[in-house]
């Protein structure tokens, strides 16, 4: 019974293991979903790369019993590698999508080729290794043999070249995001991260079965701490693939529940002297939870209507403007509209002469309250 419990732990996934293939497989879903809606071949490519990343992830932590199952020692590992070219080769496409709206034939085709070269080499070199008489969770400890280490390295040094890729496209896609969507920067710089972070994970495997292969010493302590990283370049990847849609998102509703908040005090001026501009809300009130940008939409059409209606005496100042709103409308000759005097008075882009006048009655009504 020790025994058999013990066996169980030794397959049995760890809790980082479980997020990081959850993750994994979320944001595949997400981007299938994407890519179905809205075809194209970039996204396509996109999902389909995440597709084989989660599986490959998901085949590597369940090797063994995978192996069980099949009854063929390290198959599991193989077919992980094809997985993973199969990702590397898709998510080349989907940067190349991104930089070009029509693909070049010739990138593309070389792009498959060497995805193909690595998948045929790695698949040879399997075939020619002496590791099919025992299961072996760390490949380090293969019988020594020139097959056995064209079997390990290939791989490695392939997602190291192609991570390198990614970091400088993060690298270069962060500076440009950075001063103009920072939430798109964020999602970007967690892919950069994810990329050196794989560099340094590959780089530590290669060199422990290199050394295990060519010297024939072990560096155990290098392998468990590549193992023990391995889980975070995919947490990584996966946080900045979901964080892509979901930060400019939740950025641009938190802009607009301050700019409902900011337009708040002459949002109500305007609604108490003026009631008919007040949209009903019908069947827009889920919405508006839902959606905070509709209701500032709403909001500013509301209160723009009402400045049509409110007339005044042109003032001076934009805080003249604003005494000039808590008090009765004018009816006279040389009355505007307070829309008209917002205008002449403040010349920025719409709505910031709103958010401006906004300000200014709170301002006012503050003063008022001193006084």
């Amino acid at each position: 019974m020790a025994s058999l419990l013990k066996a169980i732990r030794a397959t049995a996934m760890t809790a980082f293991e479980v997020l990081t293939v959850a993750a994994l497989w979320g944001a595949g879903a997400y981007r299938g979903v994407r890519a179905r809606r809205r075809p194209a071949t970039w996204r396509t490519a996109l999902a389909v790369s995440v597709m084989a990343l989660a599986i490959a992830a998901t085949a590597h932590f369940n090797r063994i019993r995978l192996d069980e199952w099949v009854n063929i020692s390290n198959v599991t590992n193989l077919g992980s590698r094809l997985a993973l070219c199969v990702a590397v080769a898709s998510a080349q496409i989907y940067l190349l999508g991104t930089r070009h709206s029509d693909i070049p034939e010739g990138q593309r085709r070389a792009i498959y080729a060497v995805s193909a070269a690595t998948a045929a080499t790695s698949s040879a070199a399997w075939l020619a290794a002496p590791i099919h008489t025992v299961e072996l969770a760390d490949l380090g400890g293969a019988p020594r043999h020139l097959a056995s280490l064209v079997y390990i390295v290939t791989i490695y040094l392939y997602l190291a070249w192609f991570e390198v890729g990614v970091a400088r496209y993060a690298h270069q896609s962060f500076r440009s995001a950075r001063g103009t969507d920072p939430p798109a920067a964020v999602a970007i710089a967690l892919i950069g991260a994810s990329a050196w972070s794989g560099i340094a994970v590959l780089l530590m495997w290669t060199t422990h079965s290199s050394v295990a292969q060519i010297v024939g010493r072990s560096t155990p302590y290098l392998d468990r701490l590549a193992t023990v990283l391995f889980p975070v370049p995919l947490i990584l990847l996966a946080s900045g693939l979901l964080a892509l849609p979901v930060l400019p998102a939740l950025a641009h509703r938190l802009a607009a529940r301050r700019l409902t908040l900011r337009l708040d005090p002459l949002w109500r001026l305007m609604v108490n002297q003026h009631p008919h501009v007040h949209l009903p809300l019908r069947q827009d009130r889920i919405t508006q939870v839902l959606d905070p940008r509709l209701k500032a939409q709403r909001r500013l059409i509301e209160i723009s209507d009402g400045l049509e209606e409110h007339q005044v005496a042109m003032p001076s100042t934009l805080m003249e403007l604003a005494r000039a709103m808590g008090k009765p409308v004018v009816r006279r000759p040389g009355a505007v509209s307070a829309k008209d005097a917002l205008t002449q008075l403040d010349r920025a882009p719409w709505p910031r002469p709103l958010i401006s006048l906004s300000d200014a009655l709170r301002s006012a009504e503050r003063s008022q309250r001193r006084d």
